[in-house]
């Protein structure tokens, strides 16, 4: 090779190298379901929660509910017990700490405030989302799309009016969508669990009923261009959820508390029933931290460790599919 056709070689290199090497992407892992909360969210602050509980215990409904939730929440048993910071600035800080620890950007969800508070503080490591729904009192269309024009914005979620009794196809939440189309921002849905026995304690309202995947489609069909993600990967509908899968393309998943506060046996068969439908490519990591910080690890290592998945599939879950959702470069 001449000199000359050596050096326009190495120029061409240097100038178009980026495009023939891919970069190694900024974080290792993308969240796509962490919470911004303060301590009293989730109850009195300084609740506990299994991680994992290893069964769902029956209710005697003829004694009072406090038994139940001293079970629950007040004095679990179980082997691993995460407590919450009673403290607003302990919660935040131990949250995006871990964040920090594990190289994680993550999507947080919240009320507006509370969202940008941890954002202001977490140095690059969180997208900003609104969460609404577990009462009636929405937000404005017009107030969301101010915090979109202000950058405070990057999804609607999670969505969670299931607390409510309202199914995504109520069209109480058409206009949310709509606007989601519009912006081109994510949207996530709380499609599944809350709280075993939750409508007797603390959301009256909420119907299992209404977290059926099927009542996705008319949503992605009147909004084609949506992009949404089923939280909790619709649990435990699997059969439905996949029919959702299969019809609808442009539709993902995530694993949020299924990942760290479900048994192993049913959380792995569950995420291999979708794996082995063929829909390794749209489930994203999520761990649901709520108040417990400490959950998050814990979610993290179920995936690494989990025999069924190859490393790529691992990777996928933890990072690219989100990435490649959010159009980002994680």
């Amino acid at each position: 090779m001449s000199r000359f056709v050596l050096s326009i070689a190495l120029g061409a290199l240097i100038v178009f190298g980026t495009s023939c090497v891919q970069a190694q992407p900024r974080f290792a892992i993308i969240d796509m379901h962490f919470h911004a909360e303060r301590p009293d969210a989730e109850g009195p602050p300084g609740g506990k929660v299994c991680a994992p509980y290893q069964e769902w215990a029956p209710r005697d409904p003829g004694r009072p509910i406090e038994e139940y939730l001293e079970w629950f929440t007040l004095h679990p048993t179980c082997r691993t017990i995460l407590t919450a910071p009673t403290e607003s600035a302990v919660l935040r800080d131990r949250g995006i700490a871990m964040l920090k620890r594990y190289n994680i950007l993550a999507l947080a969800g919240g009320d507006a405030a509370t969202v940008e508070d941890f954002r202001s503080q977490s140095e690059g490591h969180i997208l900003p989302a609104i969460g609404f729904g577990q009462s009636l009192d929405f937000p404005s269309v017009e107030g969301l799309r101010k915090l979109f024009s202000e950058g405070k914005l990057w999804a609607i979620s999670e969505i969670t009016a299931q607390y409510s009794g309202i199914a995504p196809d109520d069209l109480r939440l058409d206009p949310y969508f709509a606007l989601a189309e519009e912006l081109d921002i994510p949207v996530g849905i709380h499609l599944g669990p809350g709280p075993p026995g939750t409508a007797y304690f603390a959301t009256p309202e909420y119907r299992a009923s209404a977290g059926d995947p099927m009542r996705l489609e008319a949503v992605l069909i009147r909004h084609p261009h949506l992009r949404m993600y089923a939280m909790h990967a619709g649990w435990p509908m699997s059969d439905a959820m996949i029919a959702m899968l299969y019809a609808h393309p442009q539709l993902y998943v995530d694993v949020g508390i299924l990942d760290y506060a479900y048994p192993e046996r049913d959380f792995y068969a569950y995420l291999r029933r979708l794996v082995d439908a063929g829909f390794e490519q749209r489930i994203m990591f999520g761990s649901d931290n709520m108040i417990w910080p400490d959950a998050i690890p814990i979610a993290i290592r179920r995936i690494q460790t989990a025999p069924f998945l190859t490393a790529r599939q691992k990777r996928l879950i933890l990072h690219d599919n989100a990435a490649r959702f959010m159009r980002i470069e994680g």
